[in-house]
C-alpha cells in the first residue's frame, strides 16, 4: 500500500514539473504579461494564452503516441515485443535530445527576439492568431517535446487503462498552463500582482536559459541511451 502511494506521489510530483517545463517560455510569459495589461477583456484574452498553452502540451502527447510501443503492436502481430520497441524509442530519442542539447549549447549566445509585447499588440483583437500562436509556441519547444516523450512513457508505465493515460495527459496539459492561469487571475483579483509579475517577468527574460536546458536535454538523452542498452527501464 505504502509502495503504491509514494508511486502515485512520485508519478502526479513529476507530471507537474514536467507540464511547468513545458509550459515555461519566456515569450509566453512576456506576450502574458503583455495582453494582461491591455483592458478591456485582458482577462479572457488572457485564458486564451492558457488555452492555447495548455492545447499545445496536449497536440504534443498526441504526436508523440508514435513512440508509445502500444500503438505499433497490433502491426507487428506479437512478432516484436513491447520492450524491444520501447528501447529502439528510447535509443533514438536519446539521440535526438543529446543532439539538440549540443546545438543549444552551442547557440547559447545567439541573440533572442524579444518581440512578445510586439506580438501581443499585433494579436490583441484577434483571440484565434492569439490562441494559435501560444500553442504553436508550445509544440515547437525542444524542452516541451523532451517532457512530453517522459509523460507518454510515465502514462504507459502507469497504466495500461487508456482512461487513465488520458487522465495523466490532461494533468501534464493543466500543468503546463497552471502560471498562465495564475497571471491572468492575480492580475484580474489583485492588481499589485501585476507589479510583481512584471518584475519577474524582466529577470526571467534577463537571464540566458540556453544553458541550463541545454544540459538538460544532454542528460534526458544519456538517460535515455543508457536505459535502452540496460534492463532499467521498460516493462515486459
Amino acid at each position: 500500500m505504502l509502495h503504491a502511494a509514494v508511486i502515485l506521489v512520485g508519478t502526479l510530483v513529476s507530471l507537474v514539473l514536467l507540464g511547468l517545463a513545458t509550459g515555461f517560455s519566456p515569450t509566453l510569459i512576456a506576450l502574458q504579461v503583455a495582453v494582461l495589461a491591455r483592458s478591456p477583456g485582458s482577462m479572457r484574452r488572457g485564458l486564451v494564452v492558457a488555452s492555447g498553452v495548455a492545447t499545445g502540451a496536449l497536440v504534443l502527447t498526441l504526436l508523440l503516441q508514435v513512440t508509445n510501443p502500444d500503438a505499433w503492436e497490433h502491426l507487428f502481430s506479437g512478432r516484436v515485443r513491447s520492450l524491444l520497441l520501447q528501447r529502439a524509442f528510447d535509443l533514438i530519442a536519446g539521440v535526438l535530445f543529446v543532439g539538440a542539447g549540443l546545438w543549444v549549447l552551442r547557440n547559447r549566445h545567439a541573440t533572442v527576439d524579444h518581440s512578445a509585447v510586439s506580438t501581443a499588440s499585433r494579436l490583441l483583437d484577434r483571440p484565434r492568431s492569439l490562441f494559435g500562436f501560444s500553442a504553436a509556441n508550445t509544440v515547437i519547444g525542444v524542452s516541451a517535446a523532451a517532457s512530453a516523450y517522459l509523460v507518454v512513457r510515465i502514462a504507459r508505465e502507469s497504466s495500461s487503462a487508456g482512461v487513465l493515460q488520458v487522465a495523466i495527459y490532461l494533468g501534464f496539459a493543466a500543468a503546463a498552463a497552471v502560471p498562465y492561469l495564475l497571471m491572468a487571475w492575480g492580475t484580474e483579483r489583485f492588481p499589485i500582482v501585476s507589479r510583481a509579475v512584471d518584475r519577474m517577468t524582466g529577470w526571467v527574460r534577463s537571464r540566458s536559459w540556453r544553458t541550463l536546458g541545454g544540459v538538460l536535454l544532454i542528460a534526458l538523452g544519456a538517460l535515455l541511451i543508457a536505459g535502452s542498452l540496460t534492463r532499467y527501464f521498460g516493462r515486459g
